[in-house]
Formats: structure tokens, sequence, C-alpha cells
């Protein structure tokens, strides 16, 4: 691009310089030379001033038109100048637009190279990324298929244990049965000898059951009979005693009064307690005390309630079990009944 605007520009300064040389050698040719020597004669004084007047005037107008062409090839040669300028501009324009032409040319050459470089780069990262993918699930493929073989070995030899112990199994399990058949008849055995020894037990168990039950059955029949005697026998003491006091109650001159020695309260109430000494039950340690109750009882006598309990304790108890087993007194007559509904009672247990 500089070679080619450095020619014009090399030409148009030579142009200048021999026009230039050519306008100085004119001007040195075309000057009038003076004539040797300073004397001549007075006759030829007009004469040569004429011929110098002419020459003068010639070489005036000659000047004039040699400063005329002079100023036509100066004017020319500054157009020339202006034009060679003007042309080294369009020149220096021309290779200015020239070289950024060239260097956006250049910058877009390097530009797509470099993109071209990089796509490459791009194609080769992505051909070996493919690669490396591609390796990646080919070895992966391969370990999968090692790890499925493995996976078929290992699997085979559990089916082969399982199996084998599947074996074990079958042949524990027959001998269990055999042991559980063995067992199973010995069970049967001593249930068989249990069962025949426990209907022999069972039979003789029975047997004594009813021996037992009939002995029980011939006690209680001995018991009730002998309690029936004993409450007939009861009844009968009791009768006579309610007989005997209400023939003595009902003598002559027995009359209902208040309680006092030899008074028929007092023969009733000594009735009671003796009737209730009949039915208790004590030992030699109650010797010697006693017991105050309380009984209130029902015309028919009845017994309604017994209270106090004052004295010794034991001999209260024994008191009262024999009152709740008696239930009910002889009836006091009907005319002592209002002063012993409510009686109380000293109780002493005598040898």
């Amino acid at each position: 691009m500089k070679r080619g605007m450095t020619g014009p520009l090399v030409i148009s300064l030579l142009l200048h310089c021999l026009l230039l040389l050519a306008f100085i050698l004119k001007w040195n040719l075309d000057k009038p030379k003076r004539p040797a020597g300073g004397g001549g004669g007075v006759v030829h004084a007009v004469v040569i001033d004429q011929l110098e007047f002419k020459q003068h005037t010639e070489f005036v107008k000659q000047q004039k038109e040699e400063a005329k062409q002079a100023e036509q090839q100066k004017q020319e040669a500054e157009r020339a100048a202006q034009e060679a300028q003007r042309q080294q501009k369009e020149a220096e324009t021309l290779r200015l637009r020239q070289e950024a032409e060239a260097k956006k040319v250049k910058l877009e050459a390097e530009r797509k190279k470099e993109a071209e470089r990089q796509r490459v780069e791009a194609e080769k990262k992505v051909a070996l990324e493919k690669k490396k993918e591609e390796e990646r699930k080919k070895a992966e493929e391969l370990k999968k298929q090692e790890e499925l073989k493995k996976q078929e070995v290992l699997k085979k030899q559990q089916e082969l244990k399982k199996q084998e112990e599947l074996k074990k199994q079958e042949e524990l399990k027959k001998q269990e049965e055999l042991k559980k058949q063995e067992a199973l008849k010995k069970q049967e055995a001593e249930k068989k000898k249990q069962q025949e020894a426990k209907k022999a037990e069972e039979l003789k168990r029975k047997q004594e059951q009813q021996k037992k039950a009939e002995a029980e059955r011939k006690k209680k029949e001995e018991a009730a009979k002998k309690a029936e005697a004993e409450r007939k026998k009861r009844a009968s003491e009791a009768k006579q005693l309610e007989d005997e006091l209400f023939d003595e109650l009902d003598g002559p001159g027995n009359k209902p009064g208040p309680a006092g020695a030899g008074g028929p309260l007092d023969e009733y109430t000594g009735l009671i307690v003796a009737t209730i000494q009949r039915y208790w039950l004590v030992d030699q340690t109650m010797f010697g005390k006693e017991c105050v109750l309380k009984v209130k009882m029902a015309p028919d006598g009845l017994v309604i309630s017994t209270s106090g309990g004052s004295g010794d304790a034991a001999v209260c108890r024994a008191s009262i079990a024999a009152i709740n087993k008696l239930q009910k007194f002889p009836a006091p007559p009907k005319n002592l009944y209002d002063q012993a509904k409510e009686m109380s009672l000293t109780l002493r247990p005598g040898r």
C-alpha cells in the first residue's frame, strides 16, 4: 500500500525540479550581454542608444513575457503542485482507506481465523468430551457387565447353597419327623398308660368317695338324729321351764309389780339366763367373770336386738353367740311384757 503511493509522489517532485531548472537556464541564456570596453565615438552614441533602447525594450518585453511565462509556469507549477498535493492527499486518503480496509480485512481474517480456531478447538473439545463420555459409558457398561457376571455367579452360588441348605433342612425335617413319630408313639403309649392309671385311680377315688359319702351320710343322719333329739330335749326342757314359770306366775298371790328379789320378773329373768347358759360355750378362764347385756324382745319372745356388752369381752362374746343361736326366748307372760321387753341381763359362767 505505501509502495503504491510513493511512486506518483516521486514523479511529481522530479517534474517540479525539471521545470524550475529549465526556467533558470532560459533566464541565463536570454539575458543581454554588455559590449566589451567602455569607449566609443559620439557618432555611434545615438545609434547605440536607440539600439540599446530597442534592445532594452525587447529585453523588457521579453522579460515581461518571460515573467508572464514564468508566472504561468509558476501557476502551472503551483497547480501541478496543488494537483500533486491533491493527488498526494487522495493517494494518502486512498492509502489510509486501503490500509484501514486492509486492516479491517486483516482483523476480519484474524477474527475469522480465531473463530475458526475456537470452532475447531470447540469441536475438538466436544469430540474429546464425546470420546471421554463414550469411554466412560463403555467402562460403565463393562463394569456393569462384570457386575452382572459377578451377580450371576453369586446368584448361582447362593442358589447352590440354598439347594444344599434345603437338602439339609429336608434331611433334618425327615429326622425330626421320625423323632416326632417316635415321640408321638411314646406319648401315645405313655398317654394310654396314664389313662389306664387315671381310670384305675378314678375308679378308686369314686369308690373312696362313695365310701366317704356313705360314711358322711351316715354321720349326718346320726348328727341329725342327735340334733333332733337334742332339740326335742331342749324344747321339752324349755317347755317344762316355761310351764313351771307360768304355773308359778299364774299362782295365787302373784301380781305384776316392780322387779325385786323373788318377784315374777326376776324369775322370768332367771329363766332367760338359764336358757342362755344351756347354749353358750365357756372355758375355765371365764369363771368368776361377768357380762351385762341389754336385750330387746318381741311379745312372742323373738330377740329384736342385743346391745351393751359391758364387762369381760370373752364372756360377752360367748353370751351374744348363744343369744344369736337361740334367736327366741320363751315368751313372757302378757302381764310382764311391758317390763320384760327391754331387760338387762347379768351373765356369770360358773363351775
